[in-house]
C-alpha cells in the first residue's frame, strides 16, 4: 500500500484505511518485533509491542502529504524503534546474570581481533557498496540489506524486474572488483 492509496482511504474512512493498513503489515511488524523480543519476551510482550507500533504509526503518520512513496519503510522504522524500546524495558527488570552470559562475554573478548576485522570489511563494504552511485547502491542495499526481490525493487525505482536483475549483476560484479582493489579476496557466495 503506498502513502497515496493510504491517504485517499484515510479521507473517504479512517476505521477502514486503518483496518487494511493494520491487515498489510501485521505479519512484517510482527517478524520485526518477535526477532527483537524473542529472547526477552513472552508472546503477550510481543503482541503488546505490536499493538503499540500500530499505535504509533496511527498517531505519527504525516496526513499533509510530504511523503509520497511505500509505507513498509516508515512502518519497519517504527516497528524497529518501538521492538527496541520494549527490549530495553523488558531487560532493565533483570539483574541476575547468568553463568552462559559471563561464558559468552570472555568467549568473545577472545574473539575481539575476529570481530575489528569483520567491522572493517563491513565498513569498507559500504563504502564501496555507496561509491557505485544511484541506483545501483539502493538496488544492492535493498536486495541484501532488506531481503527485496526485483519485482519490489522495480517498483520504487520504476523499472523493469528485469532491468534490477541485470542492473544488480553489474553492480554485483563491479563491488567485487571494488574490494579486490581493496584486498579482500571475495569468493562466490562469501559476501
Amino acid at each position: 500500500m503506498t502513502d497515496n492509496e493510504y491517504r485517499n482511504m484515510y479521507e473517504k474512512d479512517p476505521a477502514s484505511a486503518q483496518t487494511a493498513l493494520f491487515d498489510e503489515y501485521l505479519n512484517y511488524v510482527y517478524a520485526i518485533v518477535y526477532n527483537k523480543l524473542r529472547s526477552s519476551g513472552t508472546r503477550e510482550d510481543i503482541e503488546e509491542c505490536v499493538g503499540d507500533v500500530f499505535s504509533a504509526v496511527f498517531i505519527s503518520y504525516d496526513r499533509n502529504g510530504r511523503f509520497d512513496g511505500d509505507l513498509k519503510g516508515y512502518i519497519g522504522v517504527i516497528a524497529n524503534r518501538k521492538a527496541i524500546q520494549t527490549y530495553r524495558k523488558l531487560i532493565r527488570g533483570k539483574e541476575t546474570v547468568s553463568i552462559e552470559d559471563e561464558a559468552n562475554e570472555i568467549a568473545d573478548a577472545e574473539r575481539v581481533e575476529e570481530k575489528t576485522e569483520r567491522n572493517a570489511m563491513r565498513t569498507t563494504l559500504l563504502r564501496l557498496i555507496n561509491s557505485l552511485g544511484e541506483p545501483d547502491s539502493d538496488i544492492i542495499l535493498q536486495k541484501f540489506y532488506y531481503n527485496m526481490n526485483s519485482n519490489e525493487i522495480a517498483d520504487k525505482h520504476s523499472m523493469a524486474p528485469a532491468t534490477v536483475r541485470m542492473r544488480c549483476s553489474r553492480a554485483l560484479k563491479k563491488l567485487k572488483e571494488l574490494l579486490s582493489a581493496e584486498g579482500y579476496d571475495m569468493k562466490e557466495g562469501t559476501l
